[in-house]
Parts: C-alpha cells; sequence; structure tokens
C-alpha cells in the first residue's frame, strides 16, 4: 500500500517537472532564423518550439460553468408523407459506368 503511494507520487512529480522544464527548454533553443534563405529546413521540430513557446502549447482557463439549468427544446416530429427510399441499387446487373443517381431530384 505504502509502496503504491510512493510509486503514484514519484510518477505524479516526475510529470509535474516535466512540464515546469518544457518551456524555458523550448525558449533556450529557439526556431531557425527563416529569414535566411537556403541554411535552414523544415525538419528539425521548429514547429514543436513554437507550439511550446506560444500561447497555444500553454494551458488556457476555462469558462465558468453555471449551476443554473440551460434551456430546454421542445418540439413536435411530424411523420413524413412519403415511403423511405432505398439505401442500395434494385439492380443486380454490376456495370462498368459510374453510379447512377439513387434518389430523383424533387420537383
Amino acid at each position: 500500500m505504502a509502496r503504491d503511494l510512493m510509486l503514484h507520487r514519484l510518477v505524479g512529480v516526475s510529470l509535474v517537472a516535466a512540464v515546469l522544464a518544457l518551456a524555458p527548454a523550448a525558449h533556450a533553443s529557439p526556431p531557425d532564423q527563416s529569414w535566411i534563405p537556403g541554411l535552414y529546413d523544415d525538419a528539425d521540430f521548429d514547429d514543436v518550439v513554437l507550439l511550446i513557446t506560444s500561447n497555444l502549447g500553454a494551458i488556457q482557463p476555462t469558462l465558468v460553468w453555471s449551476s443554473r439549468p440551460g434551456p430546454r427544446a421542445l418540439g413536435l416530429v411530424t411523420p413524413t408523407d412519403t415511403e423511405p427510399r432505398p439505401l442500395f441499387s434494385l439492380s443486380s446487373v454490376l456495370g462498368r459506368a459510374p453510379p447512377l443517381a439513387l434518389i430523383p431530384p424533387r420537383t
């Protein structure tokens, strides 16, 4: 029991330390100087560094949720006048032409 608790704490502290060390490490290795043509390529994970150092990589605060119930939508579903159309072709012959439209256009 105590060993499991110690393991959970160790994993938790390790994850927090990794997250806290991620942003300073990303700022320590800035992205390539893309304004200098011909020297740099896109194969060294610069997009990951930009994601971590930008606001997109940070945890954004969420909205405050209300404990009040939201509005309810009530409505009446009316039956349709037409019968359902088949979802598959009624023909047993497989042709080489493109498939025809199964549902004719409404006029």
